[in-house]
């Protein structure tokens, strides 16, 4: 096996996945109006879906980063892939498929679930699209069965596309990889301006509810959220190219000024979509701040050691099965914010820590019990001895 293939496991980049997964949890918990706390929390929460993006971007990192080097085989890739997705995958879609099944067939759709109006009116292929993880190819689909499966239907996507991107971005010299990063921003925000500018859904086709096209195609649709994760790669390639450069010894001297920029970058984009919710309409925009963020913890500077600890990593393990139960959790807690009347009560944040606790501790049992037994009985048998990247995962699996 080539040397440089065997690099040092990133553990605190597996438990960030899991901040990224409550930050989803958190905007669901406000979408479902069941938690909203303070106003500036709720600033905070009306951007959390952007942590299924920040998944996306951490994907193509850490593919790269365990794979560059030493993938031998495409089907054993794309195996390993099915073996680490889809048992939590279908695990989650038996949970879901009572009340999925109930509302398309037996009650008035479009007032309960807008969103699975044209999954009800195609239910048969639908259902076969959502198994094969290819609904979000038909946009109106996107949000059928279980809504946050919409992410895994983009993963494969990727997936599929990595074994044969991987050794071109390793052709690539230090400029073409700097290159693709405004690259994909420049392509996100063209996305962004172009709907705006010709609004091909019509000037009212805002409400989140509202199922239209044009719109769901640049929010969900794989081609449109490749970006990200083409991002990802490029910032791993350079991440291992600088390595070596460095002999082993990467400038940790750049690690918190990366961070900090990242976050600040988030922050102003996060601002500017309280404001206008259209100036960053796609996430790609903001794909850049995450990349700065991910690269910076995994030169693990100095005071990131807390995210190595063994009990944040084994929540970043089970982050995956976090971001598929989370809503299903939240509204099983939806009498415990509500009175009888119908009014919140227990806005507070021990309560909110009540309802991750108890999908983290959930998420751990199905990761314990369904996802890592699984995994090691599907995945391929290696032919001989090799260092297993399950440790790493795959952070983008968890998403959102």
């Amino acid at each position: 096996m080539n040397p440089d293939a065997i690099r040092p496991q990133l553990p605190a980049l597996t438990s960030i996945r899991f901040l990224a997964a409550a930050w989803v949890a958190i905007f669901h918990a406000q979408a479902m109006r069941v938690f909203f706390g303070p106003e500036w929390f709720q600033l905070v929460a009306y951007i959390g879906d952007m942590g299924v993006h920040f998944f996306f971007v951490l994907s193509g990192f850490i593919m790269v980063y365990t794979y560059s080097g030493r993938l031998e085989s495409r089907r054993d890739f794309w195996q390993a892939r099915f073996a680490r997705i889809y048992p939590a995958f279908i695990f989650s879609l038996l949970l879901m498929a009572p009340g999925f099944f109930y509302v398309s067939l037996k009650m008035d759709v479009a007032k309960i679930v807008p969103e699975w109006v044209w999954p009800a009116a195609h239910l048969k292929l639908s259902v076969l699209l959502a198994l094969t993880l290819l609904q979000t190819w038909i946009p109106p689909n996107s949000m059928a069965w279980h809504m946050p499966t919409w992410s895994l239907s983009n993963e494969a996507f990727f997936y599929f596309l990595f074994p044969f991107l991987l050794p071109i971005f390793g052709r690539f010299s230090r400029r073409q990889l700097l290159a693709v990063i405004p690259a994909c921003f420049i392509i996100g925000a063209a996305a962004s301006g172009l709907y705006n500018h010709f609004q091909p859904d019509g000037p009212l086709a805002r409400n989140s509810h509202e199922i239209v096209p044009w719109l769901y195609f640049i929010k969900f649709n794989p081609l449109s959220r490749v970006w990200e994760f083409l991002l990802g790669m490029a910032c791993g390639t350079l991440f291992i190219s600088s390595s070596r450069v460095a002999a082993g010894s990467r400038n940790r001297q750049q690690a918190w000024p990366l961070i900090a920029m990242g976050v600040a970058l988030a922050s102003v984009a996060g601002m500017f979509l309280h404001r206008d919710a259209n100036l960053v309409l796609h996430p790609a925009v903001i794909a850049p701040a995450f990349a700065a963020i991910i690269y910076g913890v995994a030169l693990r500077p100095a005071g990131i050691g807390v995210l190595e600890h063994k009990f944040f990593v084994l929540l970043g393990e089970a982050s995956y099965s976090f971001y598929l139960l989370h809503s299903m959790v939240i509204g099983s807690f939806g009498g415990f914010f509500h009175d009888a009347s119908g009014n919140l009560r227990h806005q507070n944040f021990l309560a909110l820590f009540l309802v991750l606790a108890t999908t983290a501790l959930i998420s751990i049992g199905v990761y314990m019990g369904i996802e890592r037994p699984l995994r090691r009985i599907l995945r391929p048998k290696p032919t001989k001895p090799k260092q297993d990247p399950a440790p790493l995962g795959t952070p983008a699996e968890a998403s959102a």
